[in-house]
């Protein structure tokens, strides 16, 4: 008896060893091992997905999550609006990349623009937030949520409310999420913000699962964007109120803007071979400046995420960046970062 049982522990420890050896072999050579733990969020815009090859396979080695973008929105009476056609393609484009990965993808909603002819910032803010209360008022906007997410098979929903400025916006956003996570069930419930404008209650902070932190869209004395130093100080003097560290994800511009914050939005992948030592590029046409976040600097701003208790890094936006098997994909330079976490 001892003899068989020695023979059969002999035969499940060289299966083993078969299937880890398979599982490696399968993997990137640039990534090992994915952290299962630490997030690696990519907004994936639905626009940008419509042919096949537009969705690279070996970057699923590296993304963990999948904010699926601009295919659905809802408007003030809490209907939620579809772009099925693009929607299910883009679907299934990144369905058939990812293949038998446990990648999550959640299913973003954007909410009714304000009507107003006001130039103020703070007042179009105000009139939009105006249009997002009467859907989150409607006592529809969850169960139509829901339905959505059941017929696409979705793993959760996320909503890109970016600047609810005012007690009473924060209020109903507050009371809608608490509401939402109580018809959610398993699914998951993701929002986005930035970190001068964190207004969740305790009971909402409980509500989220995941908070995409927009890290970008800053530009130091220099005009340099999104810095490591800039965007390290401000996460540091950051007060994220009830909302726990490890939900957050810290992040990461795989675009550019000029120095005078001009409305231009260079994706790296376009320009990363005319990018400077120093991370500058001088676009000719527009006769502006433009400095990246090049693949250092991704690294380094992972390695602080990782190293400061964060739950993981967001990306905006995916079609910004080359395949993850280049040398110079910063979609690599974060998986190098996960990496060695490991190791």
């Amino acid at each position: 008896m001892k003899l068989k049982n020695n023979f059969i522990k002999k035969v499940i420890m060289f299966l083993t060893i078969v299937i880890a050896f398979s599982w490696f072999s399968g993997c990137s050579k640039e990534v090992e091992e994915r952290t299962e733990d630490f997030k690696v969020v990519a907004y994936i815009r639905g626009d940008y997905v419509q042919e096949t090859g537009s969705v690279y396979s070996e970057d699923f080695n590296i993304i963990t999550n999948v904010i699926l973008f601009e295919c659905a929105s809802f408007n003030e009476k809490g209907e939620v609006i579809l772009e099925k056609e693009k929607l299910e393609i883009a679907l299934e484009n990144i369905r058939k990349a990812i293949g038998e990965r446990d990648v999550k993808i959640t299913l973003n909603l954007l909410g009714p623009r304000g009507t107003t002819e006001s130039d103020v910032w703070e007042e179009q803010m105000e009139a939009q937030s105006d249009e997002h209360n009467k859907a989150f008022k409607s006592g529809v906007l969850e169960k139509n949520i829901v339905d959505v997410l059941d017929e696409y098979d979705f793993d959760g929903v996320h909503f890109d409310y970016e600047y609810p400025l005012s007690s009473e916006a924060w209020r109903n956003y507050n009371k809608f999420l608490v509401s939402l996570d109580e018809n959610l069930g398993d699914y998951t419930l993701g929002v986005s913000g930035v970190e001068w404008n964190i207004g969740f209650t305790k009971k909402a902070a409980k509500a989220i699962d995941s908070l995409e932190l927009m890290a970008y869209d800053y530009n130091d004395a220099d005009g340099k964007h999104a810095t490591y130093e800039d965007i390290i100080a401000r996460l540091e003097n950051a007060d994220f109120g009830s909302i726990d560290r490890n939900k957050i994800n810290v992040g990461l511009p795989f675009y550019s803007r000029p120095t005078d914050m001009g409305a231009f939005w260079y994706g790296y992948n376009g320009y990363y071979k005319e990018i400077d030592e120093d991370g500058w590029y001088h676009c000719p046409e527009t006769d502006k400046d433009f400095w990246f976040n090049t693949p250092d600097v991704i690294e380094k701003k992972t390695e602080y995420a990782i190293n400061n208790g964060y739950g993981g890094v967001m990306v905006w936006h995916y079609n910004c960046d080359l395949p993850s098997t280049e040398e110079d994909s910063l979609f690599r330079a974060i998986g190098e970062a996960v990496s060695r976490k490991d190791k």
